[in-house]
């Protein structure tokens, strides 16, 4: 035992029940032992007392300790084990803001000190309920159990002693934890439910009673998940309803219904589909657009609807039926190309276009379908008929209709007059018929002006003088027809817009 003017622990009680927190040295005067082990035993169990009230007890995250388990059969009359960390290691407790650490497992009994554990009798409760429980202190070392106290080396006396803490394993048998007594503080462990009349503790009779993961951090973690479930968007309870209309086809404007639906960024799904938002959201609604694709098959589908904000998501008990009327894609992308004339084909694209009873028409004009249609896409024909007389070209909107229903594009396509193909007049098809290289040469006919307009002798371009007209085209002989010293006879070929003719007659090429 250390040598003390006075008792550290019965001096540190009496100042704290007089409210003190810290002390202050005088000048001149003799220093006391007392006075300075005060000053650290007043901090020290400031900050125990401030840790105890807003940390409290438990074991941290990582290093917890003191778990309670049962040992093996034959080896668990009247003892159980303690462990240390779960992973291995020593094992922790803070507890009356002291941290107790426990190294490697123990066992109750192996423990010095502590009374043996006795078999509930036929006149306890049954089960007797028993509570284990950690008692922790600060005990002192001194030079006979640390050497380097005693100073050796210098002074070759012992002039000061360390506080360590110190730890005991107990139970209650029966009846309530006890108040600790001054210097000690004392964390529940675990229960034993001891059946009457049976001296053996099996696993499962302990019920762990620990705080575990008590750290800053975790508690802010745990802060955090109750902001976020405070924060969680609901839908309204039924029969509310959770959201109307309760179906619909691709594009429709659907309103949910619920609360917290501005927490952060708000996103809304059917099924896994993610859905345009129309506008802004309050707190208690979301306008949001049925996405395409839910119905694949062609065939009626019933969702749930997802919202999701930074809280978290929530899933409606309601369910949504996806109708499947035909659809068209959005505006500036429904068909491509945009124009053509009679018979060109036109991919059309949208959702449902695979349910019976197709029909596709160009400003009421049927149009005949290309192949098999699939869920997104059909290609159709332009039809003739569409250009009114005297008109070259006539704006249009184009209607899918299925049996489920019937839909006409936004976006507007131009049906053109076709390109009549060109023709040669009868003989002379062109003058002169004989010439050299850069020689000028009229051909004759109809439909000449459709660009673009191209010239070729034989398989050779030849350059056009001027514009072509709908019966004349002036082209010159083009170089390298014939080698040099030789003449050729060569057919002369126009191609426009509408196609390609080549002449009857023959053109000869001079050196």
């Amino acid at each position: 035992m250390a040598d003390f003017s006075q008792s550290p622990l019965d001096l540190l009680l009496a100042n704290r029940q007089k409210g003190y927190v810290g002390i202050h040295i005088e000048q001149g005067v003799p220093v006391l032992d007392r006075d300075l082990n005060l000053l650290h035993d007043l901090v020290a169990a400031t900050v125990r007392a401030v840790v105890a009230r807003y940390i409290g007890d438990g074991a941290a995250a990582g290093a917890d300790g003191f778990a309670v388990q049962a040992r093996p059969a034959g080896q668990n009359s009247q003892d159980f084990a303690v462990a240390a960390a779960s992973g291995g290691g020593p094992g922790s407790a803070l507890v009356g803001g002291v941290e107790a650490v426990i190294p490697a497992p123990i066992t109750y009994a192996g423990q010095t000190g502590v009374p043996a554990l006795t078999t509930p009798s036929a006149a306890q409760p049954d089960p007797r309920l028993d509570t284990v429980y950690l008692d922790v202190s600060l005990t002192e070392v001194d030079g006979t159990v640390d050497a380097d106290l005693t100073n050796s080396q210098d002074v070759g006396v012992q002039t000061s002693v360390r506080l360590k803490p110190g730890f005991v394993v107990r139970v209650a048998e029966g009846v309530p934890v006890p108040a600790p007594g001054p210097g000690h503080s004392f964390y529940p462990l675990a229960q034993l439910a001891r059946p009457r009349g049976q001296d053996t503790i099996g696993a499962a009779m302990i019920t762990d009673l620990r705080q575990r993961r008590l750290t800053v951090s975790d508690l802010e973690r745990r802060l955090s998940l109750v902001e976020k479930t405070l924060l969680l968007p609901t839908f309204s309870v039924p029969p509310a309803p959770q959201f109307v209309p309760k179906s619909g086809v691709i594009n429709q404007a659907i309103t949910l219904f619920g609360t917290n639906f501005t927490v952060g960024a708000v996103s809304v799904r059917f099924g896994t589909i993610a859905a345009a938002i129309v506008g802004t959201p309050t707190a208690n609604q979301i306008v949001a657009r049925v996405p395409g694709g839910l119905t694949p098959a062609g065939t009626p589908v019933q969702v749930k609807v997802t919202v999701t904000n930074a809280g978290g998501t929530v899933v409606s008990d309601d369910g949504f039926t996806a109708q499947v009327s035909p659809v068209f894609a959005d505006p500036g992308g429904q068909f491509g190309p945009t124009h053509g004339t009679p018979g060109a084909q036109v991919t059309i694209s949208g959702f449902n276009f695979n349910v019976s009873g197709l029909q596709v028409q160009f400003a009421g004009t049927a149009a005949t379908v290309v192949g098999t249609p699939t869920a997104t896409q059909i290609v159709a024909q332009v039809p003739a008929g569409l250009v009114p007389a005297g008109a070259t070209t006539a704006d249009v909107k184009i209607t899918v209709a299925t049996n489920a229903g019937s839909v006409v594009s936004d976006d507007t396509f131009r049906a053109e007059l076709s390109t009549p193909a060109p023709v040669f007049s009868p003989p002379p098809q062109f003058i002169p018929k004989i010439g050299s290289a850069g020689q000028t040469v009229t051909l004759n006919g109809q439909n000449f002006n459709f660009a673009p307009v191209s010239v070729k002798f034989d398989t050779f371009a030849a350059t056009i003088v001027g514009s072509p007209s709908a019966t004349q085209i002036a082209a010159q002989v083009p170089a390298g027809v014939t080698p040099p010293g030789t003449s050729k006879q060569v057919k002369i070929t126009v191609t426009t817009a509408g196609g390609s003719v080549t002449s009857t007659d023959n053109f000869t090429v001079t050196a």
